[in-house]
């Protein structure tokens, strides 16, 4: 029995390993200025604030992924959350 554990340990071991190496594509497109809320509105400086804050990583161009976005299968899911 605890060979078989073994086994399993090993092979679910060299699976998540072996995972590692399919990434998603992360890349930031360029950010076209006309596009932004700020080009047709004047947005008080600190409610630019909190939106660049709250709302930049998930609806821009301008992702910053965090740590953990770089294991798998996290890194698969993260892709459809941070898709604009």
């Amino acid at each position: 029995m605890k060979t078989v554990l073994k086994i399993i340990a090993i092979i679910l071991f060299l699976a998540l390993a072996g995972i590692q190496f399919i990434r998603p594509d992360r890349t930031n497109p360029p950010v076209d200025k006309t596009l932004a809320i700020e080009s047709s509105l004047t947005i008080p400086p600190d409610v630019d604030a909190i939106l660049i804050r709250s709302c930049n990583d998930c609806h821009s161009n301008k992702t910053e992924y965090p740590w953990y976005s770089n294991i798998a299968p996290i890194s698969w899911s993260d892709m459809i959350y941070y898709t604009p």
